[in-house]
């Protein structure tokens, strides 16, 4: 009985042991399975915009080193490059090399997010597999700097730091506006990048990029460039809100849900200036019936300058048509219906507008004056929605700067105007008063007069002692009008009361001042202005 108790207590002894040292005992160490590949250096060289060079030396304790593996990610692509680099001469310590171009359908614009890691195999068919290693895309011809609000970040260079932080405030500003007509802000962070110049900004761009482009948007990367050469330039109210609206657009619907008229139309809709000739060129297409389809424009916009030029320019026309007839509530609501990935636009559309995309292009047809784009048969019956009001092709600024200069310029005329009228008007009352005294004087019977009694003696003003049998004020005759006054005319005031005409007892009562176009006040104005 004791054996197997002391049988029993040795178990659990070893137990113990084992459990308190087996990582030890069993390490790679101790079983002389030690990894005998280091890697002892890696580099990333990124020479923007032409190539990355990566660089990757590993020694081998036991072993030649024959070759390597580079397995490279970018954050924008779906799929992972790899590729295998030779050892020239397998050796115990090697360095080797991989030249990444990026040209083609490689090129990584500025922000993309490279991940990648190295995989070294010797003769003796040992394996290391190293750190995941990881860097962002920047562009290296330039020192660049930075400035951070909320999920903001801007970049730009050669101006100072100042500079940086109006385009910070002023694209900030943006983004509250865009965010409140989309009905929904920035779910993550994004980067603005200023370029200097359209040299600078050109050289940035993907290969065959078309000449025109002034602004771009990577909505998969949270990346947008952009080129302003002052504070002043027209590109921060027109590109910069253009590019900043694609952010934040797709990061509040689905990816690629929207067709690129209804994204870029967005973008332009929320611009604060539009060049005229953006309108001129849409009043052209207007007036030989040459719109596009909405069709040929919801995968891409043409390669030709002019073309692309009217599908900016209806896209636009189009969107603002929808805010002006649909309003913002609804179109907030149609946004947030394309962050379903279970429907498509046209589904969206039919839920948060009630209308499908046919009917809506023939509508806006019809609402331009051009024919329509389906037969009278296919017309369903439809709510019909009038705009509010027409789209704007100003700063919505102008009119109320231009009103209040006319009004700066006129006032002080109407009001020299007016004191000229007045001081005639009281020249016509007192000639009116004097003919009308001269009359009365004429018709009516002299009063009697005590002369007992000086001018100053209060009893000539009393009453009578005893008053006669019958009494009565002699008739008062009315003047006789001009023939002018006798007609409808222009409000004048009163003429005041002559005296002796019976109704000394009375107190003359001025006339209510004129108020300047009084009808309108506490009233809307009758013309809605536009959502611009």
């Amino acid at each position: 009985m004791f054996s197997r108790r002391f049988h029993l207590l040795q178990f659990v002894w070893a137990c113990f042991f084992l459990s308190a040292f087996s990582p030890i005992l069993f390490s790679a160490n101790a079983l002389a399975f030690k990894d005998p590949i280091t890697v002892t250096s890696q580099t990333d060289t990124l020479n923007f915009p032409q190539s990355i060079d990566f660089q990757m030396s590993a020694h081998d304790t036991g072993s030649p080193i024959t070759q390597a593996t580079i397995y490279i990610m970018y954050a924008s692509r779906g799929f992972q490059e790899i590729h295998t680099v030779t050892a020239p001469t397998p050796a115990a310590t090697v360095t080797l090399h991989w030249h990444e171009a990026m040209t083609s359908n490689n090129f990584a614009p500025p922000g993309t997010q490279v991940t990648y890691y190295w995989r070294v195999e010797d003769s003796a068919n040992n394996t290391h597999t190293d750190n995941t290693q990881k860097f962002q895309v920047v562009d290296t011809r330039f020192a660049w700097q930075h400035a951070t609000q909320g999920l903001l970040q801007v970049h730009w260079y050669n101006r100072t730091q100042d500079f940086g932080q109006a385009i910070l405030a002023q694209a900030s500003t943006n983004i509250k506006r865009i965010s409140d007509n989309l009905g929904g802000g920035l779910q993550h962070p994004i980067d603005l990048w200023v370029y200097q110049s359209n040299e600078d900004f050109h050289g940035a761009l993907p290969p065959q990029s078309y000449e025109w482009v002034g602004g771009i948007a990577f909505p998969s990367l949270n990346q947008a460039s952009i080129v302003a050469d002052s504070l002043v330039d027209d590109t921060l109210r027109r590109d910069m809100p253009h590019e900043l609206t694609h952010l934040i657009f797709h990061q509040l619907t689905y990816q690629d849900i929207a067709p690129i008229w209804f994204d870029e139309g967005m973008a332009v809709y929320n611009q604060l200036y539009k060049e005229p000739a953006l309108t001129n060129r849409l009043k052209a297409a207007l007036a030989d019936h040459s719109l596009i389809s909405l069709r040929d424009i919801s995968l891409y916009f043409p390669a030709d300058a002019d073309k692309a030029y009217l599908a900016y320019a209806q896209s636009w026309n189009l969107v603002d048509y929808m805010f002006n007839t649909f309003g913002r509530n609804k179109m907030a609501l149609l946004i947030k219906d394309m962050s379903n990935p279970q429907q498509d636009f046209g589904e969206d559309l039919v839920q948060a507008l009630g209308i499908d995309a046919s009917h809506l292009e023939n509508q806006w047809h019809l609402y331009l004056n051009q024919p329509a784009i389906l037969p009278p048969d296919q017309i369903t019956p439809l709510t019909q929605h009038t705009p509010l009001a027409q789209p704007s092709t100003v700063d919505s600024a102008q009119p109320l700067l231009i009103l209040l200069g006319l009004l700066l310029a006129f006032l002080p005329m109407i009001g020299i105007t007016g004191l000229l009228v007045y001081q005639r008007q009281a020249h016509i009352s007192n000639q009116l008063a004097r003919q009308a005294q001269q009359i009365i004087n004429s018709t009516l019977p002299p009063l009697p007069v005590n002369n007992n009694h000086p001018y100053t003696t209060p009893a000539a003003y009393s009453a009578p002692p005893s008053p006669p049998t019958s009494w009565s004020y002699p008739q008062r005759q009315e003047p006789a009008r001009p023939a002018s006054m006798q007609q409808p005319g222009p409000w004048r005031a009163p003429a005041a009361t002559p005296p002796g005409s019976g109704y000394g007892g009375e107190r003359e009562t001025a006339a209510a001042p004129f108020t300047y176009n009084q009808e309108y006040l506490n009233r809307p104005p009758d013309k809605r202005v536009s959502q611009e």
